[in-house]
């Protein structure tokens, strides 16, 4: 074996051992480059949303946007909702960035005064860099050093670097200065995007030289669009010669939208919204402006809307033309779903646009069209729609979750009424029929997406959600009662668990996006394959289904059945077409050998956990080399970090490591959900200690009961180590022990007493 295959396996190995993951779906077409000779526009637009588009009068735009493949922009950066600092240099790096709010605007002409001496000399004091260039962002060390600290490996000014080692050049237009005070404001953060590895803008204009007084406009200044086209032709060129000698990369804000995001805290609702669609409209005419200077047959456009601060988190507008191109909409590796990118993929496809590979550095994935034949009116509706159900989400989450944590807290509270009191039989099938309906929410939140939730209303969706409950316990009841084996009615239930997650993940994760256990682009930074909740439900529900497929049949028929079960679930987990679920791979692999050796009446010794443990490194690999046989630009999470460790060594791993663990002991200490975990103990130490009697009931019909019980809690205890949800996914499963648990004893406690 070669040096470099032994690197690569080691690689695969330690991959193995922490993270936690993402993927599928979708057909789609790269975005059309363009080669050395074409140019391109790149217009941002912040807080422009595909609700605005639809409901102003945006001539310009909308001409533009009607031939243009659209998405749904997650301004995501270090946090779920940037801001223009972190914008723009998650821009500049391809990868999640952070910026400093109260410096980093300020990206100065080499020549302005700032603590009384030019930016220039400021600069270089700093950073030791002979400036060559127009503008230099003086707070740049402050500004790596903050990002060093998070970690992402964001590699500022990456994308201005690739472009230079390519020979484009590029430029950046814009402006949003403003104060109502006496001293100075700077809001250029725009030139982060441009600016090269030691903070320097090579060419543009970012000075007062855009502004011009305007006393009803936001800080009694607007954008001098006359100007801000000076500007552009200067470094656009229409010619020949000045097509060769220009820029072919043309940054250009909207900054008097920018003006007005900044100015929302000072006014009243009213107020922001008339300067909104003021600032709207001669955006408007500056984007026409520069449309009229653009050739559809050489140059690209795209149209970013980085951050959004109104007050909300809805997506916002992106938008892609390319000479030849085709309209439909944008969708990338980062997101696996047409409509939808990530700020992370803007710096990927400007590269893209010019048939430049993507550093592997960038955490992004270039745009690709899918397209489609809706007119513009349905595609805006439809990414409208799609922001709608996404923010819906976020209004589904905390109930549903509360609901079925209080439910399962009176579950287990009634039963232990019903079993110290000795009631009769309909009490204890009362109980028993509660149970099976909060054990039927989960699935039953999912279907609920087989309908427009954001349309019918959180009504809907409750009654929805209870009529599903009720009625599919009604069935289970009357299945238990009929059959033989009393925990039939559970079976039925727990089936209906797995089978819709399975289905879904299955057919393109349909269900998933805007589900209350599903995810959003508000709120999550992957959007298909299981999501760390759905997890929690499967890996539960599959574990008490395979021992009771192992009681049910016995012998090696029975045995291979239950196995034969997990090891169908975790293909699910972690096929990149499907699941895509590094941190279920990691954490069920390890649950079938558990399973497996309990079920063989064997203990769990040293030598178990090394199996597991190698077990999940040939599972991991061979999940890892499944996807890294697909095409890069369809690669999922497992994939592209296994690529980045062949080519940069284990840093990155290390990076994600350390962020999952900090996003895992954040979220343990802060969610509800970690309520159920000393819930479910004390219901189990009822049991084992107040109620043996009842518990050894269950025993007697179900004797791979423990076993069942054991791997579903090693499911859960790992998942929670490795996924970013920490606790979130032990107290999932513990909900759904702690129910089943409680039906079990309940109905054959109420069998016996018959």
């Amino acid at each position: 074996m070669t040096p470099r295959l032994r690197h690569r396996f080691a690689a695969l190995a330690l991959v193995a051992l922490g993270l936690g993951a993402a993927v599928p779906a979708g057909a789609a077409t790269p975005a059309e480059s363009q080669g050395p000779q074409g140019r391109l526009l790149v217009v941002s637009l912040p807080g422009l949303t595909w609700s605005d588009v639809a409901s102003q009068e945006l001539p310009a735009m909308e001409g533009f946007f009607e031939d243009a493949a659209l998405a749904n922009l997650a301004p995501r950066s270090v946090s779920a909702k940037a801001r223009p600092g972190n914008a723009y240099l998650t821009i500049s790096a391809g990868s999640r960035a952070a910026g400093l709010p109260s410096v980093d605007g300020q990206v100065l002409g080499l020549t302005e005064k700032r603590l009384g001496a030019e930016a220039q000399e400021i600069f270089r004091r700093r950073t030791g860099v002979i400036v060559d260039g127009e503008f230099v962002v003086l707070h740049w060390p402050r500004i790596v050093r903050t990002n060093q600290q998070h970690p992402y490996d964001a590699v500022l000014g990456l994308l201005q670097e690739t472009l230079e080692e390519n020979g484009i050049g590029s430029a950046v237009i814009g402006n949003a200065d403003g104060t109502d005070t006496t001293s100075a404001s700077y809001e250029r953060q725009v030139g982060l995007a441009l600016a090269d590895r030691d903070g320097v803008v090579a060419r543009g204009e970012l000075g007062p030289g855009l502004r011009q007084e305007d006393p009803p406009a936001p800080y009694g200044v607007r954008l001098d669009t006359s100007a801000a086209m000076e500007e552009f032709d200067r470094h656009w060129g229409n010619s020949a010669s000045e097509r060769e000698s220009g820029a072919k990369v043309v940054m250009v804000e909207g900054s008097d939208l920018a003006r007005v995001l900044d100015y929302r805290s000072k006014v009243s609702s009213d107020r922001f919204y008339e300067l909104w669609d003021s600032a709207l409209a001669d955006s408007d005419e500056l984007f026409g402006r520069l449309m009229e200077r653009v050739d559809p047959e050489m140059d690209s456009v795209l149209v970013v809307a980085p951050y959004n601060l109104r007050g909300s988190r809805n997506l916002t507008v992106a938008a892609l033309r390319t000479p030849g191109g085709v309209s439909g909409y944008l969708k990338s590796a980062s997101t696996q779903r047409a409509g939808f990118l990530t700020l992370v993929d803007i710096a990927p496809t400007v590269l893209d646009v010019f048939g430049v590979p993507r550093p592997i550095e960038m955490e992004g994935r270039r745009a690709e069209v899918s397209p489609v034949s809706l007119p513009f009116v349905d595609r805006v509706d439809h990414l409208v729609s799609s922001n709608r159900a996404s923010r819906f989400r976020e209004r589904l989450l905390v109930p549903t979750s509360l609901a079925i944590v209080l439910t399962m807290a009176l579950a287990a509270v009634g039963t232990v009424v019903v079993l110290m009191g000795r009631l009769g039989a309909r009490w204890r099938r009362g109980v028993a029929f509660a149970v099976l309906g909060t054990l039927t929410v989960f699935p039953a939140s999912y279907l609920a997406r087989l309908f427009s939730l954001e349309d019918l209303g959180l009504g809907f969706y409750w009654a929805f959600v209870l009529a599903a409950a009720a009625g599919t316990s009604v069935v289970a009841s009357v299945l238990g009662a009929r059959s033989k084996h009393a925990y039939s009615g559970l079976v039925l239930v727990l089936s209906m668990v797995a089978g819709v997650l399975v289905f879904d993940v299955m057919t393109g994760s349909r269900l998933s996006l805007g589900a209350a256990f599903g995810y959003s682009p508000t709120g999550n930074s992957r959007l298909y394959g299981i999501s760390n909740y759905s997890y929690g439900q499967l890996a539960t529900a599959t574990c008490l289904l395979a021992a009771v497929l192992a009681a049910r049949f016995r012998g090696t028929t029975g045995r291979a059945a239950s196995v034969g079960l997990l090891v169908a679930a975790l293909i699910v987990m972690g096929v990149p077409i499907w699941g895509s679920d590094v941190g279920g791979i990691l954490a069920f692999t390890p649950t079938i050998l558990v399973f497996v050796t309990l079920l063989q009446g064997r203990k769990i010794r040293w030598r178990t956990v090394v199996g597991g443990a190698a077990a999940t490194t040939l599972a991991v690999a061979a999940f890892g080399l499944l996807d890294l046989a697909r095409p890069a630009e369809r690669r999922t999470h497992l994939g592209r970090l296994i690529e980045r460790v062949m080519n940069e060594g284990f840093g990155p791993l290390y990076s994600i490591v350390e962020r999952k663990l900090v996003a895992n002991l954040q979220v343990s200490v802060s969610s509800f959900w970690v309520a159920t975990i000393p819930l479910a103990v004390a219901f189990w130490l009822f049991l084992v200690k107040v109620q043996p009697r009842s518990l050894a009931r269950v025993r007697s019909r179900l004797p791979t009961l423990d076993v069942g019980l054991a791997s579903a809690t090693v499911a859960a205890v790992l998942g929670s180590l490795v996924n970013d949800s920490g606790a979130i996914i032990a107290g999932v499963a513990a909900s759904m022990l702690t129910l089943s648990l409680a039906y079990l004893v309940l109905v054959h406690s109420a069998e016996e007493r018959e």
